[in-house]
């Protein structure tokens, strides 16, 4: 844990002196290199002139914080933030260099003496050894008992994420948010654009509060409370499967300090979005699956809970229903020993989901998302062509004129969000390319084969975060409600500079610590997924294949947004977010095996 410490340090200080951000791939690069520099420095029995050298190290630290280091910390706004960040660098160069140093000569490790004196200190017995023995009795009993730790882990999330409720009250709600409120109170008609399905639970509990309080602001709240409850409960059921899986305490608290502790989690629970409830089911259901999976013989209800939650999985987002079934062969051929009861779920899933999705909300006038916004990446693409004033054939000309006018194409474009251009489509005749679909298929072919290099570029800027973590966006910096017609308002139920001053910290935070600010990114989780994938195909004995369903599910999710999402946007890899707890704890089981 000590070299550990020191090799974060190090990279710390690395970090800034360079002036690369928190989500650079050279951060986890230099943490890893220290390590390994820590530990060959432990394994030299040699001891050297340890001060000195701590000394020189030291001396060369401050003349490059001197130097270089004030222009490291000129970004930052806070006057806090660049005191920190000056004795940050101070303490990890100084370290770096002392490490790289002992590392070239050989010099003694000051970690072994303060190991050898932590040996020769013996703790003394008395009323205290007696307390600590009981608290062993009742760790080791809570331990045992499967539903304490889901019953502890829900509890623990949902109370630390209360204070957010209370400053937050009655909920955050954005653009989306106010547009299925609309929907619920009947001043526009319910659509599917967002899922109907989260439409109406937010209809439920809004219509319960109504009744309870008559009033809006309270009413919507018992929406926020009841979203918070529910995942808290996923948390706690994710932090007992990661229990099952390795049966480490280490793992246990590090799952759970994820859940509780990393403020995006707190602010996503208050926000009235579908893609909380989304990632919610989704740890459900990636639990059922390691359930399933780990057992010699899955049981009955195993599988009618596997089609309830994949039901649910397809109508609470449209890329969770293609994520199912690209899940679906995998999942048959992995569960084949059950043959009868995979098959039967997976097509009373298909059924029951296209039956909700067609019949029933055709029959109850639900309108549906139009073809356009299917789109984003090929009318990107085909955007980023004509912006780049390439010259086309008076055919595809001719296409593109039956549906846009090209006049706003410059104007309109931005690389790193789609809507622009699907509303520039929608603008003008979208009836078109969907009447025509095989035609309007060709052009897209058409241009990506002659300007390859436009189409790769307009996917990496519209998709790239999900795949490279070093790309700005801002995660969890929301607040309040929306300006609206409505008379929804934010009603702080907690406040002050020290309460409004701490979120910002801690929200700041995941931009100012390295390591740490990787959670902040969605591409990390993305390669987490890959890793997980590779280790699985490379060791599928050890784990009855079928855990294989657990991995392709997210690399399903992953997917569907590397090709149709408008925008990279961290809520909408949430659901893949809140399974990582369970993904390196599977990661860590397959690893500890094969060494």
């Amino acid at each position: 844990m000590k070299n550990t410490f020191i090799a974060f340090l190090c990279t710390w200080g690395l970090q800034l002196i360079l002036g690369i951000t928190v989500r650079n791939p050279l951060t986890l690069i230099f943490f890893g290199l220290f390590i390994c520099i820590g530990r060959k420095v432990r394994e030299n029995d040699r001891k050297g002139p340890v001060i000195p050298v701590l000394l020189v190290s030291f001396l060369l630290s401050a003349a490059l914080v001197f130097f270089v280091g004030r222009r490291a910390v000129e970004r930052f706004d806070s006057g806090l933030f660049k005191i920190a960040g000056v004795l940050i660098m101070l303490s990890g160069i100084s370290l770096a260099i002392f490490r790289v140093m002992q590392f070239l000569f050989k010099t003694g490790d000051l970690l072994r003496y303060a190991e050898s004196n932590d040996k020769n200190s013996v703790e003394k017995e008395g009323p205290l050894a007696n307390t600590a023995r009981d608290e062993g009795k009742m760790a080791s009993f809570l331990w045992e008992h499967e539903g304490a730790i889901f019953a502890i882990g829900a509890i623990i999330c949902f109370l630390c994420w209360l204070p957010y409720f209370l400053y937050e009250f009655p909920g955050i709600m954005t653009a989306d948010s106010i547009v299925q409120y609309e929907q619920v109170i009947g001043v526009n008609p319910l659509s599917n654009h967002h899922p109907v399905a989260h439409t109406l639970i937010i209809s439920l509990f809004y219509n319960l509060g109504m009744s309870v309080t008559g009033e809006p602001n309270s009413a919507i709240s018992f929406y926020t409370l009841a979203q918070m409850i529910f995942l808290a409960i996923c948390c706690g059921r994710v932090v007992l499967e990661v229990k099952r899986i390795v049966d480490k305490k280490r793992w246990v608290m590090l799952s759970l300090a994820f859940f509780a502790l990393v403020p995006f989690n707190a602010v996503f629970a208050v926000t009235i979005w579908k893609d909380v409830p989304f990632a919610g089911i989704a740890m459900l259901l990636g639990c059922r699956i390691c359930e399933m999976a780990m057992r010699d013989k899955a049981k009955t209800m195993d599988f009618v809970m596997f089609a309830f939650l994949a039901v649910l999985i397809s109508v609470f987002r449209s890329n969770g229903w293609y994520a199912f079934l690209l899940c679906v062969p995998f999942f048959v051929f992995l569960f084949r020993q059950d043959i009868l009861k995979a098959a039967g779920a997976v097509i009373f899933a298909i059924v029951v989901s296209l039956i909700i999705k067609g019949p029933v909300m055709n029959a109850a006038g639900i309108v549906q998302p139009d073809f356009t916004e299917s789109l984003s990446l090929p009318l990107q693409q085909v955007a980023r062509v004509l912006v780049s004033d390439e010259a086309l054939d008076e055919k595809d000309i001719r296409l593109i004129d039956a549906v846009i006018d090209r006049t706003y194409i410059h104007e309109l474009y931005a690389p790193d969000f789609a809507d622009n251009i699907k509303e520039l489509v929608r603008a003008g005749y979208p009836d078109v390319i969907e009447n025509n679909k095989g035609e309007y298929f060709g052009l897209w072919l058409r241009l990506g084969t002659k300007f390859p290099m436009h189409y790769i570029r307009a996917w990496f800027d519209l998709e790239g975060g999900y795949v490279y973590p070093d790309i700005p966006y801002e995660v969890g910096n929301i607040d309040g409600v929306m300006p609206n017609d409505y008379g929804l308002v934010m009603m702080p139920r907690i406040g002050g500079k020290a309460v409004v001053k701490g979120k910002e910290i801690l929200i700041k935070l995941g931009g100012f610590v390295p390591l740490y600010g990787m959670l902040w990114c969605a591409g990390i989780y993305t390669w987490l997924i890959v890793l997980l994938l590779v280790l699985m195909l490379r060791d599928r004995q050890a784990f009855h294949g079928r855990l294989l369903v657990f991995a392709i599910f997210q690399a399903a999710l992953v997917f569907t947004l590397l090709i149709a999402a408008p925008v990279v946007d961290f809520r909408y890899e949430y659901a893949v977010v809140m399974l990582m707890p369970l993904s390196a704890a599977i990661c860590a089981m397959i690893v500890k095996r094969r060494i």
